[in-house]
């Protein structure tokens, strides 16, 4: 019985953290985009694609670190968050390339998305506001 206990603990665990680490993509709430395709958040976080169908500039913002920062760099770049450091300083280095701009936490990817027109983000589900706009992965 005290082996299920814990294997059933262990699991939960495991449940919570990969829910913890459920991302969205977020942009401000001005934007006319309300859906990005899984090739445009790789070209966007690579610096590939910057600007949106309709016209405007991205202004990328990633987050510096935590589960989510690197769920969705190596989900979404097939790169540690190491290695995706690493790729921007070398584009800046080159001169091929600006770097995003950055946040510590979700509520400050959310203030600088929520004030930036054309603005590109991503944050924990659970910490999505109506302040910005969550875009649909097509």
């Amino acid at each position: 019985m005290k082996r299920f206990l814990l294997l059933a603990a262990i699991m939960l665990g495991f449940a919570l953290v990969a829910r913890a680490q459920e991302a969205v993509f977020i942009t401000n709430t001005a934007s006319a985009e309300t859906s990005v395709s899984a090739d445009d958040i790789k070209a966007i976080l690579l610096g590939n694609k910057t600007k949106w169908t309709g016209g405007g500039v991205i202004k990328l913002i990633v987050l510096t670190e935590g589960p989510v920062n690197d769920k969705v760099i190596r989900d979404h770049t097939q790169r540690s968050a190491d290695q995706f450091d690493k790729y921007w300083k070398k584009l800046v280095f080159t001169g091929k390339g600006m770097p995003p701009a950055t946040a510590k936490t979700d509520a400050d990817v959310i203030d600088y998305v929520s004030k930036t027109p054309g603005a590109f983000g991503y944050i924990a589900k659970e910490s999505a506001t109506d302040k910005v706009k969550i875009l649909v992965i097509k």
